[in-house]
Parts: structure tokens; sequence; C-alpha cells
């Protein structure tokens, strides 16, 4: 099935860490660029949830019976997974074969590419396609970078009548591609009376959070008693009866991560 990133979501900095891990697939030659349109940025001003992406799964497995789906959604500031990269996708007829999908927040045939949230997930998207391009060894051009509109089995106007193609190659070409994100000014964590490294707190989704089992060992809590507790149930994750709301499963780290805030009324 080609939804096994769903729940998955990296900031621009972070993301270049996981396609290096996996085996760049020989099917891909072209990086091709959509629009949702609906949602809008209007329709979406805090950006995508883990419950849009589930919600946006939903609709192609069950109300379309899609077998896939777009490879990457990406909205101002984060990356949310979907399809595995190294499947092939759906999302345009003529380039599902060849080409990784990515779908940025927003309806570009009537709100700016080129200011406020529309540029900066423009940017964020710029990013995303240039670590991918390096990781697939794809030269930035035409040919490469795709529009849906590319397609000649379609007359859609996607990504959006006012995002034209020589900008969007311009800003790939000069879109960083950062490998160390830095930490937040410390004083905006969390106190917590146990020292986790750096590399054990992210700032994803305006909440600090940290491993879960990293924690609970610091707090003094038996690895057995966490491995009986620690359970998922469909998309949520639970210690005993406690829901941790906003936790995720990070694949590179083999670790169930949560928010402070949500641990330090588990184990204070």
């Amino acid at each position: 099935m080609g939804f096994e990133n769903t729940g998955r979501v990296w900031t621009p900095s972070t993301f270049p860490t996981y396609p290096a891990t996996i085996k760049p697939p020989t099917w891909a030659t072209s990086i091709t660029l959509h629009h949702c349109g609906a949602p809008s940025l209007a329709q979406r001003p805090n950006g995508f949830t883990a419950q849009h992406l589930a919600n946006l799964r939903h609709f192609y497995e069950v109300n379309k019976g899609w077998s896939s789906a777009p490879h990457l959604f990406v909205d101002d500031d984060q990356l949310w997974g979907m399809c595995e990269f190294t499947k092939r996708g759906i999302h345009a007829v003529s380039f599902n074969a060849t080409s990784i999908g990515i779908e940025v927040l927003g309806d570009y045939n009537v709100e700016n590419p080129k200011s406020g949230r529309g540029l900066a997930c423009w940017r964020t998207t710029a990013q995303a396609t240039k670590a991918l391009a390096d990781w697939l060894k794809l030269p930035i051009n035409e040919n490469t970078i795709l529009f849906h509109r590319d397609d000649p089995e379609t007359k859609k106007s996607c990504p959006g009548t006012k995002v034209l193609k020589p900008w969007v190659l311009d800003l790939i070409n000069s879109a960083a591609t950062p490998t160390n994100e830095p930490i937040p000014d410390k004083t905006d964590k969390p106190t917590l009376d146990v020292t986790l490294a750096n590399n054990q707190w992210r700032f994803i989704g305006e909440r600090w959070c940290i491993p879960v089992r990293a924690y609970l060992l610091k707090k003094g809590v038996a690895d057995a008693t966490i491995a009986a507790n620690l359970k998922k149930k469909g998309n949520q994750f639970f210690y005993g009866p406690e829901l941790l709301e906003g936790a995720f499963f990070d694949i590179p780290t083999s670790a169930t991560w949560a928010p402070v805030h949500e641990l330090v009324t588990l184990v204070p």
C-alpha cells in the first residue's frame, strides 16, 4: 500500500536525513508539484495537523479506493508524509510512474504564493524539493521539476495560475538544505529534573516533544513496566489507560515521542 508515511512529519531541516536512509528508486526521474486547492490557506490558518493527514488518507484510500496517494504534503513550516518515497504514488496520470508527487497547502489560483503564508509554503516546498532532487541525483530544470498542469492528460491549472515555473526553479536552486536544525532558545524549553541531550528534544506542532521511553527510564520507571504500558491503538498512543495526545512513532530513532506536558502528568 502507498500510505506508509502517514503520520510522519518533518521540518525542512530534519527532512533530508530521512531519504538519506533509503535507496533512491530508479523509476523516479522527476518531482511533480501540486497545490491542494482545497484546503486553502484560509481553510487551514494553522497549517496541517496529524488529523488532517489521517482524513486525507481516508479520502484517498476509502472514498476514492486508491492504493496509493501523493508522497508529501507541505504547509508553512512542516512536511507531512503519506506515500513512501520508494513506491509509486497517485497524483498525476501521466507522471505517476516516474515522478514523486508533492502537494502544497493553498489555492494559488486565488491566494498569493509570493508573500505571507503562501511564500512560506513555497519556500518549504523548495527546500523539500531540493532535498529530494539531491537524493535522486536530479538536476533542477523544467524536465525534472514538473507541474501537474504539464500533464497532457489534464486541463487543470495546478499548482495554480499565480505559480510560474521560472520562479519556482529559482526558489529551488537557491534553497538551503540544512542538515542540523538549531535548538530554540533553551529558556523556552520546559524545565525537567532529568538531563536529555539536545537530539532528544524536538519542537513539533508548537510543543516540545521527547522520547517516551528515554524520559520514563530517567524517572526510574522499569523498562518492563514501560513496555507493558506503552501501547498503540489505531493512530493513537496510550500509556496504561492514559491517552498521550500528540504522540507519534519516529522511524529513524525507533522511538515513540510525546509532548513533554503529556509525560509529566504520568510521572512528574
